[in-house]
């Protein structure tokens, strides 16, 4: 849903259609400009003022244009076209983003909903054991001070339980500013396994839409260098115009104009170099980007790791531990050798070390999509 119409993608194809528009005109010669005026006209003397007496009097008209040189409109272009490929490319890099964000705030949200199926159930069971507890008062088996500290664990997973509640919300707005009303569908009761790229790096990287668009940025740097040489060529402007005389002869006048380029060294080659300062950033962007990227694959490559291996231990070891520790207290209250003290206890421990589970499954999960995000789909 996410890949369907977005608007900040649509921008991105907009400005290279825009730039596409304008590498035609800049290809095309400069528009013809009509002159007008009149020239000697007298204002003092026998004739002042008269617009046929005076035989210097001439009325013009005529046509002038600069004739810009073609290899000079041409890298204009070739420069205009690259900053085209940089919009479209953007819109690629604006995809490919917005598929990594949908997919994390949708593990955000599988992890709030499956939250507050755990909470609720575990508010179940702890209600149903400070019965026991309050019970057990007058008997020895419990004590006043234990039944409020059930109250009170009842009490702080509600508050955890209104959090997750927040969290869902806030996740379902995050998800509807990308797909719409369909963020309101219900959600997975558990966050999946999601596989992540095993794929070499260094084969997928140089596809990544962010290396490209800085590739392409590059090129557009490279282009604006040959028109900062272009500009050293000179240009000829020309006007041919007709001069009229009411009383005499009529006239032709032409002229041709050539810029002097006086000062060379502290303008045309000033912009050369300074197009030639912006090339060589682009170029050191792009390695940045390169670098990043690897870190940034490297880092969720480790979370992904840390992720699994603090599952493994949790699954594995810690909660078959706590539920083994929990049917021995338990038996030994029922011989009458213990008081729900320890059970208690371990009910407490078992609630942390289970959010503590599915809170890791989340971060594991956002490590895979971030390592998507990067070595992309083919990488999976």
């Amino acid at each position: 849903m996410a890949s369907g119409e977005q608007p900040a993608i649509a921008a991105f194809e907009r400005e290279a259609v825009a730039s596409d528009e304008a590498a035609i005109a800049a290809r095309s010669l400069p528009d013809l400009r009509l002159l007008v005026g009149i020239q000697n006209f007298p204002i003092t003397g026998d004739n002042a003022f008269s617009p046929t007496e005076d035989f210097m009097t001439m009325y013009m008209v005529g046509v002038m244009r600069e004739q810009v040189r073609r290899s000079k409109r041409e890298a204009d272009a070739a420069r205009i076209r690259a900053e085209a490929l940089v919009s479209r490319r953007q819109a690629s890099a604006q995809e490919r983003r917005i598929r990594r964000d949908v997919m994390i705030v949708w593990i955000d949200g599988v992890e709030a909903r499956a939250k507050q199926t755990l909470l609720a159930r575990l508010i179940a069971d702890l209600r149903t054991g400070r019965k026991v507890i309050e019970a057990s008062i007058p008997t020895g088996g419990s004590t006043p001070s234990l039944a409020l500290q059930a109250q009170s664990q009842i009490a702080l997973q509600q508050a955890q339980l209104a959090d997750a509640e927040r969290a869902e919300a806030r996740a379902r707005a995050e998800l509807a500013r990308w797909i719409g009303p369909a963020a309101s569908l219900p959600l997975p009761a558990s966050i999946p396994d999601i596989e992540p790229p095993t794929a070499a790096m260094r084969g997928l990287l140089p596809a990544h839409p962010e290396l490209l668009v800085a590739q392409a940025e590059q090129e557009a740097a490279v282009r604006g260098v040959d028109v900062a040489r272009q500009q050293r060529e000179r240009d000829v402007s020309w006007q041919i115009s007709l001069g009229l005389r009411p009383e005499f002869g009529h006239m032709v006048s032409a002229q041709v104009s050539v810029p002097l380029q006086l000062n060379r060294r502290n303008r045309q080659d000033r912009l050369v170099a300074e197009a030639q300062a912006r090339a060589q950033a682009a170029g050191l962007r792009l390695e940045d980007t390169r670098r990043d990227l690897l870190r940034r694959f490297s880092v969720a490559a480790a979370d992904y790791a840390g992720a699994e291996a603090e599952l493994g231990r949790i699954n594995q070891d810690a909660i078959p531990s706590l539920e083994s520790a929990f049917k021995a207290a338990e038996a030994r209250y029922a011989g009458g050798g213990g008081t729900l003290e320890q059970p208690f206890e371990i009910i407490r421990d078992y609630v942390e070390l289970t959010i503590q589970s599915l809170e890791t499954r989340a971060k594991r999960a956002r490590a895979a999509a971030e390592m998507i995000y990067i070595a992309g789909e083919a990488g999976r």
